[in-house]
């Protein structure tokens, strides 16, 4: 009788143990369905999106640096500016088009920014003009910023450098 009584713990101990896996099994089942949705809820979502901020193209390492408390700032409104400009969008055509000579921004966060775009044949050294309209400034609460146009302006391999007004101003009065 005592060899029954053992057999029988083994049987329900055996029983708890062979039920556990299939808990695990269905908590295994929710999260990987869940997981599964996630994704192409994303991609419903961004269907008429052109997936570029800034002219920069997303990716899965900067996309969720685009979500940042949502995208409100539309850049640069240029009827604030004292200066002829033209459009950002503009400037980022003649840059695939290789007609960038030179990109200067001005420091510390580059939110001013002129190009210098190339002389056409029998023309002289063109004037660097500022990029208005639509250029990005930097918005601690969302996506702009003109890092993005400094990382843009180095993958075509444009020259550009960093100016800090004031030191400028002054090595021009020495």
């Amino acid at each position: 009788m005592h060899s029954t009584t053992t057999n029988l713990s083994l049987k329900v101990q055996n029983t708890n143990f062979e039920q556990e896996p299939s808990r695990r099994q269905a908590l295994k089942s929710a999260f990987l369905s869940i997981a599964l949705m996630a994704p192409t809820t994303q991609r419903v979502l961004a269907v008429d999106d052109d997936l570029t901020r800034g002219g920069v193209k997303l990716s899965p390492f900067n996309g969720l640096a685009f979500q940042y408390r949502g995208n409100a700032n539309n850049g640069l409104d240029a009827s604030t500016l004292s200066e002829p400009s033209i459009p950002y969008m503009e400037f980022l055509e003649r840059m695939d088009k290789g007609e960038v000579e030179f990109v200067e921004f001005m420091a510390p966060n580059g939110d001013a920014a002129y190009v210098t775009f190339k002389s056409k044949e029998g023309e002289g050294k063109q004037k660097p003009i500022r990029i208005g309209d639509g250029y990005p400034i930097e918005d601690p609460e969302g996506w702009s910023s003109p890092s993005f146009v400094v990382k843009a302006v180095q993958k075509k391999g444009v020259p550009f450098k960093f100016t800090v007004p004031a030191l400028a101003a002054y090595k021009t009065g020495l």
